[in-house]
């Protein structure tokens, strides 16, 4: 099953990894316009989680902030 989401013409999807020291899940999105005319954006945060459902359903508002300009994260564009 896939935790990706299409909200407002992007597809964001959760990238959310094991950290360790300390333990955690981290903060990371992968941001796709659905119409392909900007770059992927790939986001991260400084949060950490408990577990990996946590981590994901913040991933998942993190990008919708992102996406509704609530946010302007670094971004670290991906080919």
């Amino acid at each position: 099953m896939s935790n990706r989401i299409e909200y407002s013409g992007y597809v964001i999807e959760p990238l959310t990894k094991p950290k360790g020291e300390p333990d955690g899940w981290t903060l990371e999105v992968r941001i796709t316009p659905t119409n392909g005319r900007a770059k992927v954006r790939r986001c991260r945060g400084p949060n950490t989680y408990a577990n990996e459902k946590l981590a994901i359903a913040n991933c998942l508002e993190f990008g919708r902030q992102i996406v509704d300009g609530k946010l302007t994260p670094r971004v670290k564009p991906t080919n």
